[in-house]
């Protein structure tokens, strides 16, 4: 493939690029739930963190989903 300057560009396989991202860490993912807390929009929340707001959104979603499956964990 090449580009519009005529260079021959490589490209990766979509399993390539996503392994190309760091995943996020324990701090991070801390941060977007302190965010999301606090009211910030998921767009909101990926801008300052440097993520998607898909990401932030799935990261969310499975800290909700530990939190709810903890506490009914302690209700038994």
């Amino acid at each position: 493939m090449t580009n519009r300057s005529g260079d021959i560009v490589r490209v990766m396989s979509r399993k390539k690029q996503r392994s190309a991202f760091a995943q996020a860490s324990e701090f991070d993912k801390g941060k977007i739930v302190a965010y999301r807390d606090c009211g910030s929009s998921f767009r909101e929340i990926g801008s300052r963190v440097g993520r998607n707001q898909t990401t932030v959104m799935r990261i969310c979603d499975r800290w909700m989903q530990s939190i709810a499956s903890t506490s009914l964990h302690h209700l038994t």
